[in-house]
């Protein structure tokens, strides 16, 4: 299947791409990993930062690849000639490890992307939203250009714009290009009637609060966000958003500058749920765990509301292992993983902690209401009557009582764990 250009003007040519790599290893996985990809391209590679100066005078590209240490120099050296010359193309940085704040640095210089060799995958990914994003920006420059020069000239430029293109006055909309009716599914006339604060998903009006408060109080500078919104048939769209500032007739005014990255959104939450999810159950695993604890003590210290931490282990896993297959140990941690689901709210977070041994946060829970859950497990796994029968062993921490970080946490509920493991009728205790 052929890759969709990002821009009529490149037709259906391939993206073309310079690489600076002197490792003609890593230049191959990358290159085979965009082919993996069905990503068309062209490739020039360059060894050394005098090859890649030479072919960038000779030759126009789409997107520039570079490795972030090289023989003589960096991929920054090469970043920095390349804006010496007024060359102003995406440049995306591929290396291994430089440290968040080597990463940082980077992207405050100005390049478009940095990925990791060990995060390949992402790469496609990386290139397609760099070649996006170019277009976006030339089309919001195209949009500044034509509102100093006539509004007329600005309105028929916006119209042509792929991205959509909205003037606010406050939260009543002055105008809305071609783009931004499909976006939304509203026509102009429905958006001149229809406020800010309606378009806006409720999940994002928090965060436009927040962002326009920012502003105004100095705290915050960036102008580009990605918000939900609700189209007029209620389905939601993430936008990725530029504001900037204009005047409407004498009036302070805001440009806003949209595209639709729903579908790049599904693909990060795709990746996201392959990173944080255990393959065999489904349930979270370790990393989302501890990620949403941190979560959950942050906000029990900014609320005073206290959470319990419940860590189940399921009975004589190895026994069933060695008695009825490994099949079988597997279908025993499924079936758990289901009544554990059925037993949770909502607001809880399952995980599978280990081989046999699950973990359930349960905010704003009490001891007694997480000893509670944990009876509950057992009583539904007593009455199952698939073979080989399963019971669970429970022991729950409550936040801040037993423990005031993770570790503590994670301590005292393993030990009431295993301080009742083996007793007659695996019982628990909190």
């Amino acid at each position: 299947m052929q890759e969709k250009r990002l821009d009529d003007t490149l037709g259906k040519r391939p993206i073309e791409i310079l690489y600076l790599e002197d490792n003609a290893a890593d230049l191959e996985l990358c290159l085979k990993g965009l082919a993996r990809a069905e990503l068309q391209f062209h490739c020039d590679p360059a060894c050394t930062l005098e090859e890649f100066s030479e072919k960038l005078a000779a030759h126009t590209y789409d997107v520039i690849l570079s490795d972030y240490k090289l023989s003589g120099g960096t991929g920054m050296d090469a970043f920095a000639f390349m804006h010496a010359q007024s060359i102003r193309v995406p440049f995306i940085l591929i290396t291994g490890a430089i440290g968040e704040e080597k990463v940082a640095s980077c992207m405050k210089s100005g390049v478009d992307d940095v990925v990791m060799k060990s995060c390949l995958t992402r790469l496609p990914l990386a290139i397609r939203r760099a070649l996006e994003e170019e277009k976006v920006s030339r089309a919001q420059k195209c949009a500044e250009v034509a509102l100093r020069e006539s509004e007329e000239r600005f309105r028929t430029l916006a119209d042509t714009s792929p991205s959509a293109i909205f003037i606010y006055e406050g939260i009543e909309c002055r105008y809305a290009n071609r783009a931004a009716e499909e976006i939304t599914g509203y026509t102009r006339a429905e958006l001149m009637a229809t406020s800010s604060w309606e378009l806006l998903h409720p999940a994002s009006r928090e965060i436009l609060i927040e962002k326009a408060w920012a502003r105004l109080q100095g705290r915050d500078d960036a102008q580009r966000f990605d918000i939900k919104i609700l189209r007029k048939d209620g389905s939601a769209r993430w936008l990725d958003l530029i504001i900037g500032r204009i005047d409407l007739h004498g009036s302070p005014a805001g440009l806003f500058n949209a595209r639709d990255i729903t579908q790049r959104k599904l693909e990060e939450e795709e990746i996201r749920l392959q990173v944080q999810t255990d393959p065999l159950t489904g349930l979270a695993n370790y990393r989302w765990l501890v990620a949403a604890l941190e979560g959950e003590v942050q906000r029990s210290r900014r609320t005073g509301r206290i959470f319990s931490l419940a860590i189940l282990d399921l009975d004589d896993l190895k026994k069933i292992n060695d008695t009825h297959g490994h099949l079988a140990g597997s279908r025993a941690l499924c079936r758990l993983s289901n009544v554990l689901r059925k037993q949770c709210r909502s607001i809880d977070l399952i995980a599978r902690y280990g081989g046999d041994e699950f973990c359930v946060l349960l905010p704003e829970t009490t001891a007694d209401g997480a000893s509670h859950f944990i009876q509950r497990v057992r009583e539904r796994l007593s009455r199952d009557p698939e073979e080989p029968r399963l019971s669970v062993s429970g022991g729950i921490s409550v936040f801040p009582e037993n423990g005031d970080t993770l570790e503590t946490l994670f301590s005292a509920a393993d030990h009431a764990l295993y301080s009742m493991k083996g007793l007659v009728g695996n019982g628990y205790h909190d």
